[in-house]
């Protein structure tokens, strides 16, 4: 049974009980919904005929958790009602030019899930804006402009916006496909050109190990060189006592005569 005759007044009373039903139901309640984001470009009677729907459907499946009682303000009840509400706003808005609008924009819809105070604060806006349709004459064709992307900001659809690889991503990519580099070769992971800190350590490198090098070769050298020099001493002290003996015997008369 209809609240009216589609197109008459379809928004009847049984909305004021929406304030009753959020305070039954549990603050963490989640109920789930496909939505719309308004934008500039997207009339309203246009929104309207992308969530309407939406929402028929969302409160269908949260009707379905309830169980039909007499009470007239039981959940069930107060649901039921604005299920009616609805679905009787879905017929005055049937049209058969328009028909196809949302099968032509299935990518603008995004799907959260949100606490009760929130989604009947989205079917609150929606009924207002059905409100301020039915006050007006423009009911002309819901047809996007082809620059039209999706809602600013939305991190989940992206329809004009180039996919872009992240710069590690990206760096990852060029290091793979670089096989004219030999460092990337070796090492495959590393690009010692993709910034200045890593270039300075690729140019001292080699200055480090030429410079150990050069110390490693003095220090040989100069142990060598010290090796000569004690030999070199150690004869000279055998060899200075022995002419020193020669020389004293010779002075005192004493011939000396060498074996």
């Amino acid at each position: 049974v209809k609240a009216q005759s589609p197109c008459g007044n379809p928004v009847t009373d049984d909305v004021n009980d929406i304030t009753k039903l959020v305070g039954n139901l549990p603050n963490d309640y989640r109920i789930t919904l496909r939505h719309v984001r308004k934008m500039d470009t997207l009339p309203n009677h246009c929104w309207l005929h992308l969530m309407v729907p939406e929402f028929s459907k969302s409160l269908h499946n949260l009707l379905q958790k309830f169980s039909d009682m007499s009470d007239v303000l039981s959940n069930y009840s107060i649901i039921n009602n604005l299920t009616r509400i609805i679905n009787d706003i879905m017929s005055c808005l049937d049209s058969e030019k328009n028909k196809n609008f949302r099968k032509e924009n299935v990518h603008l819809y995004e799907e959260d899930k949100f606490i009760p105070e929130e989604f009947f604060r989205r079917f609150n806006s929606t009924i207002e804006a059905y409100k301020d349709f039915a006050e007006t004459s423009d009911h002309s064709d819901c047809v996007l402009p082809s620059t039209t992307g999706t809602p600013e900001n939305n991190p989940r659809v992206s329809v004009t916006k180039p996919f872009l690889l992240p710069p590690v991503a990206a760096s990852s990519l060029r290091n793979d496909s670089s096989d004219s580099n030999s460092n990337n070769k070796i090492f495959p992971a590393l690009d010692f050109t993709s910034s200045p800190s890593l270039k300075g350590i690729s140019i001292a490198l080699p200055s480090l190990f030429s410079l150990l090098i050069g110390f490693t070769l003095g220090a040989i050298c100069w142990k060598v060189r010290n090796i000569k020099l004690t030999w070199l001493g150690r004869d000279r002290l055998h060899f200075i006592p022995k002419q020193t003996s020669i020389l004293i015997l010779k002075t005192r008369g004493i011939s000396f005569e060498p074996r």
